[in-house]
């Protein structure tokens, strides 16, 4: 299941910001708790200046000491064949929002999900 809250409305290239939730929503999917049904909430609010985005799910999640490196390319928290992927959508997504003049960073901890924020001005 994914819900969302109503989203504002932002100024940015509408490929881009499409690259960064389609990245965001396919790994809050793909490393779900094959025990649960995925649940992923996208939300956003105003805070001085700048919109931010919220995109958490119920997956397997991460150890926190990793919420920096996930956004290295090519790095990956699980063996190659465990998970598709190349280990590039989120370096590309930290990359597409810093050149928008936001930031992107991740909180989780193991087995309780992930919450990924990004900002952009407003």
């Amino acid at each position: 299941m994914i819900a969302y809250d109503d989203l504002p409305a932002v100024s940015a290239n509408p490929v881009q910001l499409m690259q960064v939730f389609q990245s965001l929503l396919s790994n809050a999917i793909k490393y779900q708790n094959p025990e649960n049904t995925p649940h992923v909430w996208v939300s956003a609010e105003a805070r001085m200046g700048e919109i931010v985005f919220r995109v958490k799910d119920n997956g397997t999640g991460f150890e926190p000491e990793h919420a920096e490196s996930i956004f290295a390319p090519f790095k990956r928290l699980h063996a190659q064949g465990r998970h598709s992927g190349t280990g590039l959508g989120l370096a590309i997504c930290r990359k597409i929002v810093e050149a928008h003049g936001g930031r992107i960073w991740a909180e989780a901890k193991p087995g309780q999900g992930a919450i990924f924020f990004f900002t952009l001005p407003n």
